[in-house]
């Protein structure tokens, strides 16, 4: 067991380092498009959301969490309940392993579909790298952040790059206003049976949703 919490992290390096030894997944499944969400994007949201003060005490929902790297960097960061949400149950059950060997006893673990969600209630944040609907169905992107803001005042997200300005409007239009922290290349080895490269690259960015007074 990894006895880690957040005063152990001083750095947004540290928590980047911490957030890479949580592992990814076995058996990628395309439909999903299930990659490993990069350990620097989410270490620049957590610790951002960990500044502001958003994480003491709060409680946190990480939609289409896979292996649970956005779940378990926020519990160890100071939330203190994380549900992590997945349609995939097993990403779901690599996420309970790395949280077990944390020694996390509060993040939940629900196997659902953010589309249908059951999950109901306010969170004080929620964080969410949701497909690009580019293997998956066209759309889903928007869906995740509709739900999200559902159920928020405060969303960190992942989109991509070429997406920015139709996710600002739509942000907009639903009473929010929206920050970039990052602009980055997304690296994406070669694991799936179409792929012909090692290396695809995707330009995406990383954003903070506020929405007052919803």
């Amino acid at each position: 067991m990894r006895m880690v919490r957040g005063a152990d992290i001083r750095r947004l390096r540290d928590l980047e380092l911490l957030i890479q030894g949580i592992p990814g997944y076995k058996s990628p499944k395309l439909n999903l498009e299930q990659y490993i969400t990069d350990a620097n994007i989410v270490a620049v949201a957590i610790w951002d959301a960990y500044m502001r003060n958003y994480l003491t005490n709060a409680r946190v929902l990480d939609l289409g969490c896979g292996t649970g790297r956005f779940a378990i960097a926020a519990a160890l960061m100071g939330a203190r309940q994380v549900i992590c949400v997945d349609i995939d149950p097993e990403a779901l059950t690599i996420a309970k392993e790395s949280a077990s060997e944390y020694g996390l006893n509060n993040v939940d673990f629900v196997t659902n579909d953010v589309r249908n969600m059951a999950i109901t209630g306010k969170f004080n944040v929620i964080f969410q790298n949701p497909p690009f609907g580019i293997q998956s169905e066209r759309g889903l992107d928007v869906k995740f952040l509709t739900t999200a803001i559902n159920h928020s005042n405060i969303i960190y997200t992942i989109h991509k790059l070429s997406t920015l300005d139709y996710i600002n409007n739509k942000v907009n239009s639903l009473g929010c206003a929206m920050n970039v922290l990052d602009k980055v290349t997304i690296t994406i080895p070669l694991m799936y049976k179409h792929h012909r490269k090692r290396k695809y690259k995707t330009e995406a960015f990383l954003a903070r949703i506020e929405c007052p007074g919803r």
